[in-house]
């Protein structure tokens, strides 16, 4: 009777699995976009609050939420296009509307960093022109996008080599070159891909 017990015992055990991966759980994590999309919504909606509806003409017309973005760190960075659009919406008091997917294009341009370099070498710049390896540019909304310079700076190397080529290209900068829309901002990033200096342009 004993014995028949155990081995019951040991049959119903024996329908677990111990080998191999537990079973997957689903992810309930925020997707990148729609958490900045979220934190400029909330950066908008504050300067709605405070200010007004004039807000939404300031932050707009004059590209504020593209510079706000700017300085709200990593919750911009994952999509900067996110992180504006959110922002306008919030100074327009519009209601929520979550992004289905990343908003930021990026987009090499090496035409237009031929330009620059050919006018900086004819100002005595060659050297720091010759520390860029890409130009980028960051599409944030329908007419806003951003200049990206992608250089072989260190992260230690200190900020006044890279403020110093921020300050070329603003100087080069003379309206669209080109593109349809407005450029607000130049960013000059480092080996790493990280973020050295940023100028409004």
């Amino acid at each position: 009777m004993a014995v028949a017990a155990l081995i019951g015992l040991v049959g119903c055990g024996s329908s677990e699995r111990f080998d191999g991966p537990a079973p997957r759980s689903r992810s309930s994590a925020v997707p990148e976009y729609v958490a900045a999309y979220r934190a400029g919504y909330t950066a908008g909606k504050t300067v709605y609050d405070t200010s007004g509806k004039g807000a939404a003409v300031r932050e707009t017309v004059w590209g504020g939420c593209t510079r706000r973005a700017l300085q709200a760190g990593s919750a911009a960075e994952t999509d900067r296009g996110s992180w504006v659009r959110g922002c306008l919406n919030g100074v327009a008091n519009a209601p929520e509307k979550l992004p289905t997917g990343p908003v930021t294009e990026r987009t090499t341009d090496p035409q237009m960093l031929e330009r620059f370099r050919a006018w900086a070498r004819a100002k005595g710049a060659a050297q720091q022109v010759d520390d860029v390896r890409m130009l980028a540019t960051v599409q944030l909304t329908e007419q806003d996008y951003d200049v990206e310079l992608s250089t072989d700076y260190s992260a230690g190397s200190g900020n006044h080599g890279s403020e110093s080529l921020a300050q070329r290209f603003v100087e080069w900068w003379d309206g669209d070159h080109g593109r349809d829309g407005t450029a607000r901002n130049i960013l000059v990033l480092g080996a790493d891909g990280q973020r050295l200096t940023a100028q409004r342009i």
